[in-house]
């Protein structure tokens, strides 16, 4: 699977494509409600120092307002979110 991580214009974007085997390919239901079939990734993502596998469902995202999110399921009972703070993602 060929993809781009950010929208052309998002002011981070770097016209570089990535490529990486598909996990699975599954149903979701968005928060909407609409379903849609996705392509889901492994990736590993480093927080605090940490890595950790996860999986990634694959989206179009370019009219909304952050590039990633972070599932409940991987964040339970790992982390406690202040959902008063704001953290912009910057990608290395």
């Amino acid at each position: 699977m060929r993809f781009f991580v950010l929208d052309p214009d998002h002011p981070e974007y770097e016209n570089r494509p990535f490529e990486i085997p598909v996990h699975k390919i599954k149903s979701v239901k968005s928060s909407n409600g609409i379903t849609e079939t996705r392509v889901i990734i492994k990736q590993k993502i480093e927080i605090a120092g940490r890595s950790y596998a996860i999986d990634l469902s694959l989206t179009n995202r370019a009219e909304m307002r952050y590039p990633v999110l972070l599932g409940r399921r991987f964040l339970n009972k790992k982390f406690i979110v202040d959902v008063s703070t704001k953290f912009i993602f910057k990608q290395s």
